[in-house]
């Protein structure tokens, strides 16, 4: 993998290129400060050989006398690289050091140096002799006595070797350290990095367990700049888990729903036994296969019902609750179920689907679970559409109503089904604020079913 396609590289690149600069940067700025400082110090330094030369100077009728081994002892000393000479108003040589004896110091080069001095003028700089590189500080002074009244000029030298090896040796160990502070900026950079990019790893690590189903959601101790990252991630996963448990039911859902058509188009077909199908038979089947693509479509577009708004058309409650009635006697024709029927409510709003998965189920309950009544009513009660269903059968105890209403529970697992109907009342009808009431018959001792939809 390339470096720069991480972030901890790119991090630690960028850093780099930044601290080099800077660093770089820094250690000019710094051998610039101190070549200025030694030269300076150098320029301190001669001037203070001038006020030595000026202490020991005397004067007389002849001239100026100086001794003839001065107190700096490289003044006394052949090649030091330390000199010094006077000049009279001329410029004209007329005294030097010990030291400078063997050097061929031109009056032409003083003439050029001293050109320009004015009296009381300290001047400072450097030029070329025919050895060496020579800085020198010239101090111009007039000498008043009761022999002497004369302008001197007292020169002093110092060859730039030795500011120059100062200034190297300082150069080598400034970029040793800056060299050696870098790498170890660039170790603390990378340890910090990793240190400061972990959580992001953890982080990668928990949405992996997730991906591969060994976490349900993110919970680890996150720095505070992930935690909405990381809200946002659960509740991303938690609709992605929502939706996908809504396909399940509603494949769940769609098989339970297709009972009831197939128990028809059987039910059909085992009555024209080894004859050919009757054309009413035909009509029949062709019906139900019709209504079971429609209750596929209709269960699909219920997998995403959570992300779709409700819409409401006006339905005619009692034919759709007759058709439902008609089919089921085709579907429980050998129980010969005796009908009681009670229609005070036709028109009402909602989704004609809808009502007959919810009507469906608890009418199919009914039969499925009577001897051999059932009693169906349809009416209204204040804003509310009111479908209370009853028959004779076992009942529900009261302490088993509230588990009857959980998908996949069933009291009787002799019979056939997967305990999904009285659920997927539930599911619907929370969508019209709707409730179902689960009691016993006064009449018939069996189960007493109430539903009730805001559809009105």
């Amino acid at each position: 993998m390339k470096p720069w396609t991480s972030l901890r590289g790119r991090l630690l690149a960028s850093a780099t290129v930044c601290l080099v600069a800077f660093l770089g940067m820094m250690g000019f700025v710094l051998e610039e400060a101190f070549s200025s400082s030694a030269r300076a110090a150098v320029e301190a330094r001669l001037m203070q050989q001038i006020y030595g030369l000026l202490s020991v100077t005397e004067d007389s009728e002849m001239g100026l006398i100086l001794p003839i081994e001065l107190a700096d002892p490289l003044m006394n000393q052949l090649g030091s690289g330390h000199y010094a000479v006077i000049l009279d108003d001329q410029r004209r040589e007329i005294w030097r050091s010990q030291s400078a004896l063997d050097q061929n110091l031109s009056s032409a080069w003083f003439s050029e140096i001293l050109k320009a001095g004015e009296r009381g003028e300290a001047r400072f700089g450097s030029f070329q002799s025919a050895s060496d590189n020579l800085l020198f500080l010239a101090y111009r002074v007039q000498w008043e006595s009761e022999a002497l009244l004369e302008e001197f000029d007292f020169v002093v030298f110092e060859q730039d070797s030795l500011l120059a090896a100062e200034v190297v040796g300082f150069r080598a160990r400034l970029w040793s350290w800056l060299v050696a502070i870098v790498l170890v900026l660039i170790l603390l950079q990378f340890l910090v990095m990793r240190w400061g990019l972990k959580p992001i790893a953890i982080f990668t690590r928990d949405i992996d367990a997730i991906a591969q189903g060994r976490s349900q959601s993110l919970s680890g101790d996150y720095p505070n700049e992930l935690k909405p990252l990381a809200q946002t991630l659960n509740r991303l996963v938690d609709q992605e888990q929502a939706q996908r448990e809504r396909y399940r039911l509603t494949l769940a859902d769609l098989a339970h729903s297709l009972k009831t058509p197939l128990s028809i188009i059987r039910n059909s077909l085992s009555v024209s036994k080894d004859e050919s199908v009757t054309w009413a038979g035909a009509k029949e089947i062709d019906r139900q296969v019709e209504q079971m693509d429609q209750l596929v479509a209709y269960q699909l577009e219920r997998a995403v019902i959570a992300r779709s708004p409700l819409v409401k058309a006006k339905t005619q409650s009692q034919g759709l609750l007759s058709g439902l009635i008609e089919a089921l006697q085709k579907v429980y024709v050998t129980k010969n179920v005796q009908l009681e029927i009670n229609f005070e409510a036709d028109e009402c709003f909602a989704d004609a689907r809808d009502l007959q998965q919810m009507w469906g189920n608890l009418l199919d309950n009914a039969f499925k679970y009577c001897e051999t009544r059932v009693r169906v009513a349809l009416h209204r009660r204040g804003g509310q559409l009111i479908l209370q269903v009853e028959d004779d059968g076992p009942g529900i105890a009261e302490a088993m109503r509230d588990q009857v209403l959980a998908r996949g529970f069933r009291l009787d697992t002799q019979a056939q089904g997967q305990g999904i109907g009285l659920a997927v009342v539930i599911e619907i009808a929370a969508r019209y604020d709707g409730t179902l009431t689960i009691d016993q018959a006064e009449d018939f001792g069996g189960a007493s079913f109430e539903l009730a939809l805001a559809v009105i």
